[in-house]
């Protein structure tokens, strides 16, 4: 071990996103840091840097928001957040889409764009949680974290998006030649866009823009400044920071990088779910229908002239005229003229309607041809106008399978990618060697997966008990969402995950200083205050194993 070693002195956390598997299981490891001493300090207060993803980024920015109250108590914050995501409670989802359907508030939000992004924005920065701006982590104001990065993706470059307290803001291409106007206005960032931005997931969310949706007054002088530079001019979208990096890790390395004497112990919580459906081919049997030229002419019919609505109009103007020159007698008659009248006036009717239909199809088909012939290469055309001549059957099969397996690549294979490159890059590191853990959701399930083996378990530690693996998997095997379901609620996820969070990381720190003392046997006489912190976390290990949510319950008023 280096010299300059100092176990538990300086630690750095990392909160991956997930939804709220993410956002409870980090307030249990925040709860169990709290709940345990080094030195008579709890562990929490000896935490310096936040990094957090996506749902992780919810308890993140409350606890990093709340921490700088001078009164601060870690059980009234844990109580304040619990009650506000009770399932009775949670209506998150519900006010965004009331908002969303609102149209005075977008009236009194002009400078957002309507969106449901938007919306859950707002949602956010109306919860006392989460109320007030990145100017609450200030140098001159911050108290106990030093440093704090709240990570999102930037899609001009497709980098990792950091609102952070400390070095550039956003990302090096973005920030580095435009540092004064980005600095003018980056600490007027309401918290609630800050949250949306860093959870902001693909597919169920559009894009943020920035800085378009995050300042009210585009007439200020520093945002016509920033918009002014062509990288802002149209905007820079701003998406889930799990796109480029969802555990936190290159953001927390940096920060480690920017610290005097740097980190002594690194953190990473990660709900990243081990699991991948393989993805399946289309079974469906395609039976013999139509092509798709057929039965866009068998629509399109419909938009035209017919020969029968001009018949009909010559029919009522010859019956009207002829009555009108007796030719049917000597005189004219009234039901010759409302005879005539129906005939003309259903014809001109339908003359009129076909002749907009007829121009609409026209407009329709050109506005089409446009959007086509731009979206699709040139080189693709030939091959992709043969399509029209498939049957519709298989040309929806294969639709089906081309769109299952880009949401297989992008929500599977990408981020699991990702996932393990990030690691590489933590675990790589010479100058992090015995200053890392990294603790995951479904480790102690007792689920083998490849990701986890029973041997990845230590022989020195007492084995989890049953109740505790069945928390556990009831834990990982919340989805990524932002809201509770009923399979959620009547599951108990969020004690579970609370709980998950909380005897996971009291392994992990177990796990730790045995690692540690199997590469220096002097570890107990040479830091005597780690033996009493191994025998608390032993002692709170086995009652993990008896009642895994007996912290939880404590917590609780």
């Amino acid at each position: 071990m280096a010299e300059d070693f100092k176990p538990f002195e300086n630690i750095g956390l990392c909160f991956s996103g997930g939804g709220y598997r993410a956002t409870f299981y980090a307030l249990g490891v925040l709860s169990y840091l709290n709940h345990q001493n080094y030195k008579n300090l709890p562990l929490l207060k000896r935490t310096k840097a936040l990094s957090t993803v996506s749902g992780g980024t919810l308890t993140g920015v409350a606890y990093a928001k709340a921490v700088q109250d001078p009164n601060f108590d870690f059980k009234v914050f844990f109580n304040r957040f619990y009650e506000t995501f009770t399932p009775e409670n949670d209506t998150l989802l519900e006010k965004a889409i009331s908002k969303l359907e609102d149209d005075a508030v977008w009236k009194a939000n002009p400078s957002k764009k309507r969106s449901l992004i938007n919306a859950f924005a707002l949602t956010y920065a109306e919860l006392p949680l989460f109320q007030g701006e990145f100017s609450l982590f200030k140098k001159e104001h911050i108290k106990q974290l030093e440093q704090v990065c709240f990570n999102a993706t930037d899609f001009s470059f497709g980098l990792t998006y950091r609102f952070q307290n400390r070095g550039y803001f956003g990302n090096n291409p973005l920030y580095k030649t435009n540092q004064k106007e980005i600095n003018a206005l980056r600490y007027q960032i309401a918290l609630g866009d800050v949250i949306a931005s860093s959870s902001c997931f693909p597919v169920g969310f559009e894009p943020l823009v920035f800085p378009d949706d995050y300042f009210k007054d585009h007439n200020d002088t520093d945002y016509k400044n920033l918009k002014a530079i062509d990288a802002f001019d149209k905007g820079v979208g701003i998406m889930d920071g799990g796109i480029a990096d969802n555990q936190g890790i290159g953001s927390m390395m940096l920060i480690n990088e920017r610290m005097k004497n740097g980190l002594d112990l690194i953190i990473v919580n990660d709900v990243g779910s081990f699991k991948m459906q393989p993805w399946e081919p289309d079974a469906s049997k395609i039976e013999k229908t139509s092509t798709l030229q057929q039965a866009i002419n068998k629509i399109l019919k419909y938009f035209t002239i017919k020969p029968l609505y001009v018949i009909m109009l010559i029919i009522g103007v010859l019956i009207l005229t002829l009555n009108n020159m007796q030719v049917f007698g000597s005189q004219s008659y009234t039901s010759l003229y409302i005879l005539g009248g129906v005939f003309l006036g259903a014809g001109s009717l339908l003359t009129v309607l076909g002749l907009l239909a007829s121009m609409l199809k026209s407009a329709v088909l050109s506005k089409l041809k446009t959007i086509f012939k731009k979206n699709v290469p040139e080189p693709l055309l030939d091959d992709v106008l043969t399509f029209q001549k498939l049957d519709i059957g298989l040309i929806q099969r294969m639709l089906s399978e081309r769109f299952s397996s880009a949401m297989t690549m992008i929500n599977d294979v990408f981020l699991k990618q990702m996932r393990r490159l990030n690691y590489d890059l933590f675990y790589s590191k010479d100058i992090l060697k015995n200053k890392r853990i990294t603790t995951t959701v479904y480790k102690l399930s007792g689920k083998k997966t490849a990701y986890n083996k029973a041997t990845s378990l230590s022989k020195d530690i007492k084995p989890p008990s049953k109740i505790l693996k069945k928390v556990c998997l009831t834990a990982s095997e919340t989805p990524t969402t932002l809201w509770w379901d009923k399979t959620d609620i009547a599951s108990n996820r969020m004690e579970t995950l609370l709980a998950c969070g909380q005897f996971t990381i009291c392994y992990e720190l177990m796990d730790y200083i045995l690692e540690l003392k199997s590469k220096n046997e002097n570890l107990f006489n040479d830091f005597p205050e780690i033996e009493p912190l191994y025998n608390a976390l032993e002692s709170d290990w086995n009652l993990f194993n008896n009642d895994p949510l007996w912290l939880v319950h404590a917590l609780k008023v």
